[in-house]
């Protein structure tokens, strides 16, 4: 039990799509008993009854959801929006420095890597009760930079063109660069914006058209 250090108890939330993960967070966090499961939802709808049939001190969530559900930014900002006392922290297997800067700009109060200790998990938490923001060590340099990630000239042609409908073959052909390049600036791209699907992509949309216009 030494991961916690915040004294007093906790009223936690989870959110996760993956029933595995869920129900291995719930164990690991009743571990304490210092720590109370509010409840856990697959999706956002539900999620979003929970909180507001219940106090809630810190809500735990995945980035990724399904496809019917806003991206992780997205959901972060509507969350602080609706529930501000509420502490938000992240937990995703995407753990790169332009995902995390984002979020944080969001309003997240933490993010966990799905390949970190789950004691990690605990550190989030009891770091965002105490005012603290928490990210991996090896990402705290991300604090010091700033929150919009910059595409490439190659990249924002990419994302500008599948946000007209067209596909990576389609682009690869009007460029007349291979699949494989298209694909792995598309890839590059997603990472830089933190998002993992082209339903992602869409859900952001007029984040992304902001820019592309500061990349011309």
């Amino acid at each position: 039990m030494s991961a916690r250090t915040y004294i007093g108890s906790v009223r936690v939330a989870l959110l996760d799509d993956h029933a595995l993960v869920l129900k291995g967070l719930v164990a690991h966090l009743k571990a304490y008993p210092s720590l109370t499961i509010a409840g856990s939802s697959p999706n956002s709808q539900h999620f979003r009854a929970l909180l507001a049939s219940m106090p809630v001190d810190v809500a735990l969530i995945d980035y990724s959801l399904a496809a019917d559900d806003p991206d992780g930014v997205t959901l972060v900002r509507s969350l602080r929006a609706a529930f501000p006392r509420m502490k938000v922290v992240v937990v995703s297997a995407f753990d790169d420095g332009p995902l995390v800067r984002r979020l944080l700009a969001a309003g997240a109060h933490g993010f966990v890597g799905k390949s970190q200790d789950p004691d990690d998990v605990i550190r989030a938490i009891d770091a965002a009760m105490t005012g603290r923001v928490y990210v991996p060590p090896a990402l705290e340099r991300v604090l010091e930079y700033g929150t919009d990630p910059k595409l490439s000239p190659k990249e924002t042609d990419v994302i500008h063109h599948l946000l007209e409908g067209m596909t990576v073959t389609q682009i690869a052909e009007k460029f007349g660069r291979s699949l494989k390049t298209i694909s792995a600036q598309k890839s590059s791209a997603f990472r830089k914006l933190g998002i993992g699907s082209d339903n992602q992509l869409y859900a952001m949309r007029d984040h992304v058209r902001a820019l592309e216009g500061g990349a011309e």
